[in-house]
């Protein structure tokens, strides 16, 4: 996910709940995400445009109407937010994240094993770059 211009938190949180959930109208977002949220759905309305100007959000004419949906699969989307706050908040180092992770005492057994199948990955591609 590259683009121009960075998302605030209200614009994330909405972006994921639209990548959860699947093509919704303005409507459908304001019952649900600005409910729980406790925004308007003319704040929901203009977040949802916004979204699509910067081009995380894509509309589509639907039963005389308008469905909006993410532009990018719910993994490249979290993975490009967690490349942009890299870049921008940590100077494109990865060392405070992984200070973080390391000193994170809830890590459940998935995300450990998660971190050891990506770490061995890795491995394997510098290797490889290596014998080339």
């Amino acid at each position: 996910m590259r683009q121009n211009k960075s998302l605030g938190s209200e614009e994330l949180r909405l972006l994921r709940f639209i990548a959860d959930n699947g093509p919704m109208t303005i409507r459908q977002a304001a019952d649900s995400f600005g409910a729980e949220s406790g925004v308007t759905r003319s704040t929901v309305q203009v977040m949802m445009e916004r979204l699509r100007q910067k081009g995380v959000l894509e509309r589509l004419k639907a039963d005389g109407g308008f469905l909006y949906g993410s532009t990018t699969p719910r993994e490249r989307l979290l993975s490009g937010v967690v490349k942009d706050f890299v870049e921008r908040a940590l100077g494109g180092s990865l060392q405070p994240f992984m200070l973080y992770l390391a000193e994170r005492e809830n890590l459940s057994d998935e995300d450990l094993n998660n971190l050891r199948d990506l770490v061995e990955k890795l491995d394997e591609e510098k290797s490889g770059d290596g014998n080339a």
